[in-house]
């Protein structure tokens, strides 16, 4: 993870909205250690996930997998949403899905919310 932004706002969401399990990509063996320090009875990759964690680096195919993962109080972390090109457009098309409701634009990580009671909705918050 190249931001500690976005590693305090995973750790903040962590508490905050009480996670019991999180969703990480691959090669993630650094972060699961720092969560896990922290939050010692975190379990990992269960699904449906209550967080997941994406560090992408370029546009991956992640979306039909990942939103298939999910229930209705799913939050999901983007890393790196404006790192290059590729990856603004991965952001916004995850925004114009259909199942996503709520979407945070923190201009160094986007998060995600799923709930089918809420209005779809988009923020730009600066932290």
């Amino acid at each position: 993870m190249d931001s500690k932004k976005s590693l305090n706002v995973l750790l903040k969401s962590i508490s905050y909205f009480n996670v019991k399990s999180i969703g990480l990509n691959a090669n993630s063996e650094a972060l699961r250690e720092q969560i896990s320090s922290k939050y010692p009875n975190m379990k990992f990759d269960l699904v449906p996930c209550d967080l997941i964690f994406l560090d992408v680096q370029e546009k991956e195919s992640q979306e039909l997998r990942l939103f298939g993962e999910i229930h209705n109080d799913t939050i999901v972390l983007v890393n790196n949403i404006y790192k290059s090109k590729s990856l603004s457009i991965y952001w916004e098309a995850i925004k114009a899905h259909e199942k996503v409701t709520v979407t945070l634009d923190l201009f160094y990580c986007g998060v995600i919310f799923f709930r089918k009671e809420q209005a779809k909705e988009h923020f730009k918050i600066r932290i």
